[in-house]
């Protein structure tokens, strides 16, 4: 990415963020190294890595970096047989021990997977399939290295405080005790000669100190001669001599001796660790690069979710809404964004500091986090492509050294840019976004439009996405004129004279700069003066700008009211269903209940039959009763046989009702008109309009709206035959009443009559039912009017006129 780029879109101070997240220095360093890279399938790894590095910080808490320390140079020595001090041994056992725990972090991880992110949260993929450069986060963690032995013999070996054990081998430990011993026994026999030269004379203290590393007693001078022993060192007067006593020589060579040996062995146990660290250098190092790697992602999932930021998906433009600028904080707007598509040049417009640069800014600083590998904060819908190249010219960046003005800088960077466009473009390299902050300005506003009109048209000749910001209102109407080209402003309030520092894309915004000198408080009479000075051709060209925005504006706001018609149209679609499906599982209950009594009513027939056999076979034969019970029979079972054919009838007739509805016929042509099926919707319409090759405008119902004609189907010719649940209903209307007497029930009572008379009145198809409640102290009444505000088949109730019982009765419209 280009160097220029990158410092005048402030891309350091989001690493100086990000590395503030990083645990370790190794880490922090590789933060602030991170530049955004041109490659899809690198961005979409390192994408892929943060959200799931956010999951796992969402699911299991922070992974335990402790013990990471900047060891490649000691690991480096190990490799080529140096002996390491116990320092960097110590150091060298943490990093084990951190590989150790991160290690069971991630087997956590795998033992454990994360619940799914949020729709805000969830990690948008760049591609179908994953690219070969990607490896899953929990995988690459399982790949640490684990070093037991190591790390329990450097721990036996070494103290805390970076010194070796005294019992670290058999051998030190009894090197160890013999020092003690024979340590204990020369301080005896020095005590005990120091007792005896005091008592002399000789010395003027009985004291036994130590100089050199060898026990001696303070002679004074004129007495050396009379001390036999040998001179280590002298006080700073010259009075005293500190001598060691040639009886105790032997003694405390033995006890230098066994010292030696110590740090021999002491040595030695050094060098066979650091033999153990040198068989595992390699490893080791290799799992310090992955540590520091794995640092650096879980530092871009922390700065993500303190940003609320989002992982964009792929696509062809650049889209961001809800935009946050990352280093403004609290303070910063969220704007949206968009770039592609309809356009690739947007002219942006606006007065001083109404938020034009930072909107260029914001946009593309997002750019460069994303093909960083960082979330970008902004809404869940953000989208965009893996830019080849990203080039900004913002800000003034005058050289005193190159005598260069502010027009000249900004010249020359643009030169350069367009330089490197013409090379990519012929290389084939792309998409390009380009960002262009005051284009032209810093020299005559005549010529600077001209220069900014003939530069904007090279950069969408060329297919780069171009984004600039002017005060030139020639560039506004420019804007206008060409093909893929679209304005856009920063808001102002003019009531209150001050920037609301939102981005509308589709308007172009004025200067407001007579407003805003009027508010600083510059005269009335220079700024009428200064409108006058405007000329009747601008101020016609600014009325004429004016008019274009605010058609703008009522057609963004009609667009914003069909946007929302059409998303209430799809939630009453997506409730009427549910309802619907509601009622005909309700009814269809309601029918398996009447089946159900139709089948007692059977067999109390069958019982009652059985029981004239029994007195027909307790008759003497031939008698006029038995005569009698056997026409009762036979009447019986007629009636019986009967009831069984028209309950079976029913029954076959209501399965064919409830059976699912015959396929959707698609439509071989389409025409205004034609009568069609919306099948996703259950609805018919008309044809109005056809739009275009695949689209068409359909009235349905009161709406009329836009649909893919793939959606529409041939509709019904005519109404269907009457279903077993239609006959069944006919027959039912023949036995529910039209209204029900609920006077002196009790509450629960009465609701559960009233339950069941609904169902049938609904079964039975009735539109119109009226229930008698009586008037009383209202509490049945209120009781019953607040069941059926929650009833399925229930849409509108009323108290029933006057003539028909007033407050004492309900009349309750159904749902067919």
């Amino acid at each position: 990415m280009d160097a220029r780029t990158l410092r005048v879109l402030e891309f350091d101070k989001v690493l100086a963020l990000l590395a503030a997240q990083a645990q370790t220095h190794l880490g922090r360093e590789r933060c602030l190294a991170l530049r955004p890279r041109p490659d899809a399938d690198w961005v979409f790894a390192r994408l892929r890595e943060t959200s799931e590095a956010r999951a796992l910080l969402t699911a299991l808490g922070a992974p335990p970096f402790g013990g990471v320390a900047d060891l490649h140079e000691t690991l480096e020595r190990a490799g080529v047989g140096a002996v390491l001090p116990e320092t960097e041994l110590l150091a060298v056992r943490d990093l084990a021990g951190a590989c150790r725990r991160m290690r069971g972090y991630f087997e956590r991880a795998e033992a454990s997977p994360p619940v799914p992110l949020s729709p805000r949260e969830s990690a948008i993929r760049w591609g179908e399939g994953e690219p070969s450069s990607h490896l899953p986060l929990v995988t690459l963690g399982l790949r640490l290295g684990s070093y037991p032995d190591l790390e329990e013999a450097i721990g036996q070996a070494i103290t805390e405080e970076g010194e070796v054990r005294p019992d670290a081998s058999p051998e030190l430990s009894r090197l160890m005790r013999q020092r003690t011993v024979l340590r204990e026994r020369l301080r005896q026999r020095m005590e005990a000669l120091a007792q005896e030269f005091f008592r002399k004379g000789i010395l003027q203290d009985p004291l036994v100190v130590e100089r050199s590393g060898r026990l001696c007693l303070p002679v004074l001078t004129q007495f050396q001669s009379r001390f036999p022993g040998l001179v280590h060192d002298r006080s700073s007067s010259g009075l005293t001599l500190f001598m060691e006593p040639m009886a105790v020589v032997g003694q405390a060579n033995e006890l230098r001796g066994t010292e030696l040996a110590i740090e021999e062995e002491r040595q030695r146990i050094l060098a066979e660790l650091s033999r153990l660290v040198g068989a595992q250098a390699a490893s080791l190092r290799s799992d310090l690069r992955r540590l520091t790697a794995l640092d650096c992602i879980f530092a871009k999932a922390r700065l993500a979710l303190e940003e609320q930021a989002v992982e964009p998906r792929p696509g062809e433009i650049l889209s961001l809404p809800e935009a946050r600028h990352p280093l403004l904080g609290a303070k910063a707007v969220a704007i949206d964004f968009r770039l592609g598509g309809d356009f690739r040049t947007l002219v942006v417009t606006g007065p001083n500091t109404g938020g034009k640069t930072v909107a260029l800014k914001t946009a593309g600083l997002l750019v460069l986090m994303a093909q960083s590998g960082l979330h970008v904060p902004a809404g869940i819908q953000a989208q965009m492509p893996v830019f080849a190249h990203v080039f900004a010219d913002i800000g003034d960046e005058q050289s005193l050294e190159q005598s260069l003005s502010t027009f000249s800088s900004h010249l020359t960077q643009i030169v350069k840019v367009l330089n490197r466009v013409q090379a990519a473009t012929r290389q084939g390299e792309g998409p390009i976004l380009i960002l262009l902050d005051e284009i032209g300005a810093g020299t005559d506003p005549t010529e600077g439009t001209a220069l900014a009109q003939a530069i904007l048209e090279s950069l969408h000749a060329a297919g780069c996405l171009t984004a600039v910001s002017t005060h030139y209102n020639e560039l506004k109407a420019f804007a206008y004129a060409q093909e893929g080209m679209e304005n856009a402003s920063v808001e102002f309030n003019a009531k209150t004279l001050e920037p609301t520092f939102r981005l509308l894309i589709g308007q172009p915004g004025s200067s407001n700069a007579f407003n805003i000198a009027q508010r600083l408080g510059l005269p009335k009479a220079i700024v009428a003066r200064a409108k006058q000075r405007l000329g009747e051709v601008g101020r016609d060209f600014v009325r004429a700008l004016a008019q274009v925005e605010r058609t703008q504006q009522e057609l963004s706001q009609r667009r914003r009211e069909a946007a929302e018609t059409s998303e209430e149209l799809e939630r009453l679609r997506e409730q009427h269903a549910q309802e619907l499906e509601e009622f005909h599982r309700q009814r269809r209950e309601a029918m398996s209940r009447g089946f159900s009594e139709a089948q007692e009513i059977v067999r109390q027939a069958r019982q009652q039959a059985g029981e004239i056999i029994a007195q027909l076979q307790s008759q003497p034969r031939h008698t006029a009763e038995s005569e009698r019970l056997r026409a009762e029979l036979a009447e019986e079972q007629a009636a019986l046989g009967k009831e069984e054919q028209a309950l079976e009838e029913e029954m076959r007739q209501a399965e064919e009702a409830v059976a699912p509805p015959e396929a959707p016929r698609p439509l071989s042509k389409v025409e205004p008109g034609q009568r069609v099926r919306v099948a996703d919707w259950n609805r018919e319409g008309t044809v109005l309009e056809l739009l275009g090759q695949d689209r068409a405008l359909v009235a349905v119902g009161a709406f009329n709206v836009e649909l893919p004609i793939e959606d529409l189907y041939e509709a019904s010719e005519a109404p269907p035959p009457a279903s077993g649940g239609e006959l069944l209903t006919m027959r039912k209307q023949l036995t529910v009443p039209g209204e029900i007497h609920l006077r002196g029930r009790r509450v629960d009572e009465a609701l559960a009559e009233l339950d069941k008379y609904l169902d049938d009145a609904a079964l039975a198809g009735r539109e119109e039912v009226r229930i008698v409640h009586g008037k009383g102290t209202g509490a049945l009444r209120q009781a019953i009017h607040d069941f059926l505000r929650t009833h399925p088949a229930v849409t509108v109730f009323t108290l029933a006129p006057e003539e028909e019982g007033g407050s004492g009765a309900t009349v309750v419209k159904l749902l067919l």
